[in-house]
């Protein structure tokens, strides 16, 4: 995200106590700060900017966690041109992390699914190794996908007299179609084409490991994908949610587009994947969040419940589709760590073992718990069979 985008004013957000919650969890609310959150409501609060790669990366070792069930899992580290010598964008700040993340545990049983992860502005697959470790053990297989994100929406488009401005460049970056001046992007280094290529070239490197039941056609098998992502990464999965039929939509501190403070933008709505398959995380002292929080009720999530802080609930948090959280991040509160703390590996806070306190937010996010989701899965079928809404998925 933009270090530009300041003096921004975060809006109430209501958070009303579980009616199963005991004194204990009343207690944990009451350590908050109270110009944060009151028992009912979180408090407004201002900021200044925020960017999703504030410093360049170092050669860090791969995360580790001390909790013996949470050892960390091996990736495969894929370089995209390996997958296709067209893919050449490469970017300017640590090229040496331009890499695809590739997950899975071999000690759980596959769910038939793959999540196909999304950093934000400027961020590399390898700043978000525990989510995507988190997903595989959860029996994903896992993409942390390295896409063209040099470009931050909300720095293009905030105050833009184009209605169509965020639309139009995240569908650049989705399909690789020229729509926008602010973006550049061809074919070969949009999404579509990186994922693509990826799954294909799995699938020639590691056929037992059934990655072609991601493809159809030789393109992705949208249904059995869940897409998720961090900001504008976030935007970026809620986009392909409503276009294609997917099989789940999870989105980490974003959207945060906001051409017009306090309105959506033109593309937030839903289309092709229903409501019940959108979930959020966000910090209540994210300074995007006057984006995202009407974005997230213009896709609708509002009706399966109003947003529960993860602090003092438990999966499945009432069936809601909207976490928040106040956790203090690693680093503290000041920007851009709030933002970054829903799921960077530098940010997000950890317990004293090492493991990561919004786990279970994750896991829920990530379907742990699928109770409320019978009807989208039986939509996932029809789509399959040709007999979903008109024009289904995209294959």
């Amino acid at each position: 995200m933009s270090r530009n985008q300041s003096n921004i004013l975060c809006t109430p957000l209501k958070i009303p106590l579980s009616s199963r919650g005991d004194d204990s969890r009343r207690r944990i609310v009451n350590r908050i700060p109270s110009k944060t959150l009151a028992l009912a409501a979180v408090a407004a609060l201002t900021s200044a900017g925020c960017q999703d790669a504030a410093r360049p990366l170092g050669p860090t070792p791969m995360i580790s966690l001390n909790a013996a069930e949470l050892a960390p899992l091996v990736p495969r580290i894929i370089a995209p041109q390996a997958t296709d010598p067209a893919i050449d964008w490469v970017p300017a700040v640590n090229p040496q992390f331009n890499h695809h993340f590739v997950w899975l545990d071999p000690d759980q049983k596959p769910n038939g699914k793959l999540f196909v992860f999304m950093a934000g502005t400027g961020g590399r697959p390898r700043g978000y190794q525990l989510v995507q470790q988190e997903a595989a053990r959860l029996g994903y297989r896992v993409i942390g996908l390295m896409y063209k994100n040099n470009v931050a929406v909300v720095d293009v488009c905030t105050g833009s007299p184009d209605p169509a401005c965020s639309g139009n460049v995240r569908l650049e970056i989705i399909d690789g179609t020229d729509r926008s001046g602010f973006v550049d992007v061809s074919q070969a280094n949009s999404i579509d084409n990186r994922l693509t290529k990826l799954l294909l070239y799995l699938d020639a490197q590691y056929p037992n490991e059934e990655w072609s039941r991601f493809l159809k056609d030789g393109e992705p098998r949208w249904s059995r994908i869940a897409v998720g992502g961090h900001s504008q990464g976030a935007g970026q999965a809620a986009l392909i949610g409503k276009i294609r039929h997917v099989n789940r939509v999870i989105m980490f501190s974003g959207p945060p587009d906001a051409r017009v403070p306090g309105a959506t933008d033109a593309w937030v709505s839903i289309g092709e994947t229903p409501a019940a398959k959108y979930f959020a995380l966000f910090h209540v002292r994210d300074h995007f969040a006057q984006g995202i929080r009407p974005n997230l009720a213009a896709f609708d999530m509002e009706r399966f419940g109003d947003p529960v802080l993860t602090e003092t609930g438990e999966s499945p948090y009432g069936g809601t589709h909207i976490l928040v959280t106040d956790l203090e991040p690693q680093g503290g509160y000041a920007n851009p760590n709030p933002h970054q703390s829903s799921v960077v590996d530098t940010r997000t806070p950890l317990g004293l073992d090492g493991a990561p306190l919004l786990r279970g937010a994750w896991r829920y996010l990530l379907g742990a718990h699928d109770a409320d989701e019978g009807v989208a899965d039986d939509q996932d079928e029809q789509v399959e069979t040709g007999a979903g809404r008109s024009g289904g998925e995209r294959q």
